[in-house]
């Protein structure tokens, strides 16, 4: 079986998020011993460990530039997305627009809400050439309506006919909600959930509620890393795939070879044979190890311990927040702060490819 990879050959559309996403090459230098195995999204402050069912989604399609934030590390993933978001999500994903741009097929024309200076409008052209969106009977495309949760499935699956994937339809009789899903998008529920692209949640679809960015993350990544097992391509969930952080390198869609179900991979852990094979990343992890290094707040500075010495760092700190590039790698850092400030987070995280220790308030 093999996983949907890059990208376009003539009428048929293959994914750009490779089963291996590097923000970096391999580390070489063996010194580093540690890796870092974050519960939140090292890219987006919002997406916290509340997030575990999405924030390894977030941040390997982030790095694949198939999903950006707002531009201040903000990813809002309870947001509602809108349709031509969505559309622009799925062009970065499996690259329509090249498809257009190199002639591999002919635009068949716009929407008329759909001005020719939008940063959507590319995208929307393309997946209309490819027969993804499809607008009303008036020839608009209400782009900046929400999405819903059964049209993101209709556009998804669209989508993945134009791929070499077969998806065939299956059963809904598990969810207690199937009669809300309307008749146009019934084949394509279908086929997502017995594809394990859509899973739903405590016995329900939800086919008319909106989809949210967190939600449209997950269904992208699971769409983009498919199993074609010849007449049924599935979604296999591994639990010995991760993301890791080793210093300032973040590694996506890591295989954790040897890999024990007894143990449990989080936290800080000592690896050994960090390696790329064939486009796969694979790690060997032991055991877990002590994060050693912790910051208190007063008095407008944060005091970091110096775990080389006996001594403190102070730096300065913004009013609401700062980014505090640190010398320390990555998992040297811990999250307890005591304040009267209402500081709610304090994690590692990576900013534009620079260590750093993330800090913002309620406010």
């Amino acid at each position: 079986m093999t996983r949907t990879r890059k990208l376009v050959a003539a009428m048929l559309l293959v994914a750009v998020v490779t089963i291996s996403v590097l923000t970096a090459a391999l580390a070489t230098d063996n010194t580093e011993t540690y890796a870092y195995l974050p519960d939140h999204s090292v890219y987006f402050y919002d997406v916290t460990e509340q997030y575990a069912w999405a924030h390894r989604e977030v941040d390997t399609l982030a790095v694949a530039g198939v999903i950006k934030g707002s531009g201040n590390h903000l990813f809002y993933p309870e947001r509602a997305i809108t349709r031509a978001d969505f559309i622009v999500m799925l062009d970065r994903a499996f690259g329509m627009s090249e498809a257009l741009d190199s002639g591999l097929i002919d635009a068949s024309g716009t929407f008329v809400d759909v001005p020719g200076n939008t940063y959507y409008s590319k995208s929307v052209t393309a997946a209309k050439a490819f027969g993804v969106a499809t607008g009303t009977d008036d020839n608009r495309f209400l782009p900046l309506q929400n999405m819903t949760r059964q049209d993101a499935m209709v556009f998804l699956k669209r989508t993945l006919d134009r791929t070499q994937l077969i998806l065939p339809v299956g059963t809904l009789s598990g969810y207690s909600d199937i009669n809300q899903i309307s008749s146009y998008a019934r084949d394509a529920v279908s086929a997502l959930v017995n594809a394990r692209v859509i899973s739903g949640a405590n016995g329900k679809l939800n086919p008319t509620a909106n989809v949210t960015r967190a939600e449209m993350a997950v269904m992208l990544y699971r769409a983009t890393h498919l199993l074609d097992a010849g007449t049924n391509a599935v979604y296999e969930q591994r639990s010995n795939v991760v993301n890791v952080c080793i210093g300032a390198q973040s590694y996506c869609d890591v295989v954790i070879e040897s890999y024990d179900p007894s143990v449990q991979y989080e936290g800080l852990m000592q690896y050994t044979n960090l390696r790329q094979e064939d486009g796969v990343t694979y790690i060997t992890l032991t055991k877990q190890q002590d994060i050693n290094r912790t910051v208190s707040y007063a008095n407008g500075q944060f005091v970091f311990n110096d775990p080389q010495g006996d001594g403190t760092i102070t730096i300065p700190a913004a009013e609401n927040c700062v980014a505090v590039d640190v010398t320390q790698p990555y998992h040297q850092i811990d999250a307890p702060v005591s304040t009267g400030k209402g500081y709610r987070h304090c994690y590692p995280s990576i900013v534009n490819g620079q260590v750093s220790v993330i800090y913002y308030t309620t406010a």
